[in-house]
């Protein structure tokens, strides 16, 4: 189960090898893709993008623990053509254990990038789940049929640009860490050449603007979030109806 206080929900934006292949000082150090520091650098540079960004990118694995209620004469089982899943939008469906066995993901589909369907017959689903037991573990067994868990990978995977923009902070922030050249002088607004006089942008202004200073970076920022929202949109309304779905993230 993933900690409570994980500050990055999904996975990093970039991967260790695409940063080693274009930073200097990762090379110079002798960094390896399994090195705290080049790692700490990527989760950081991806924990400050995620947010710069207004929180919208990012693909993220997770498993759903499913219990439906609703008025059926039998308790356990309700006849309904398909399952909120609750997150948005669903790019893959990776498993599905219910009945006491994992079942063949084939003979399900998701639509509207949030429901679950089956493909078949439709069986009616199971809805009281053992929110606790561990799949294949004593409450999981063919005669109490506890465990209903959707595997799945929802979220929107970064695009290039943020990927290319979440390399070069990674980098940036391993110069720092090690005391080597930084590219903060793009912050540069005026020079003078003879006396060797450079005014530099003010870092307190560049952070309340969500700007960095560094050009790759900030031209994410602003193509990605130009109304600088704090997350993605929603609308609700009073009108609209819960679904019954209790979920426990796994």
């Amino acid at each position: 189960m993933a900690s409570y206080l994980d500050p990055l929900p999904c996975g990093p934006f970039t991967t260790p090898a695409a940063v080693l292949a274009c930073c200097a000082v990762a090379q110079e150090q002798g960094m390896t893709e399994e090195d705290v520091r080049l790692l700490d650098a990527i989760a950081d540079a991806s924990l400050l993008l995620y947010y710069w960004t207004g929180r919208q990118f990012g693909l993220c694995s997770t498993t759903l623990r499913i219990c439906r209620t609703c008025n059926c004469q039998n308790i356990c089982r309700c006849n309904v053509n398909s399952i909120d899943l609750g997150v948005w939008p669903v790019v893959s469906l990776d498993g599905i254990r219910m009945n006491g066995e994992d079942q063949d993901i084939e003979n399900f589909h998701i639509d509207e990038y949030h429901l679950l369907v089956r493909s078949g017959p439709q069986d009616p689903w199971p809805v009281c789940s053992n929110l606790w037991a561990a799949a294949g573990g004593p409450y999981d067994s063919e005669a109490d049929h506890f465990v209903f868990e959707v595997e799945v990978t929802y979220g929107i995977e970064a695009p290039h640009l943020l990927e290319r923009a979440t390399r070069t902070l990674a980098c940036e922030l391993l110069n720092d860490a090690c005391a080597a050249q930084c590219k903060l002088p793009e912050r540069v607004t005026s020079v003078s050449r003879r006396g060797l006089s450079i005014e530099v942008a003010s870092s307190q202004d560049l952070l309340q603007d969500r700007l960095t200073g560094i050009y790759v970076v900030d031209l994410a920022i602003t193509t990605f979030n130009p109304s600088k929202m704090q997350s993605p949109s929603f609308v609700w309304t009073p009108q609209l109806q819960r679904n019954g779905n209790r979920r426990v993230y796994t």
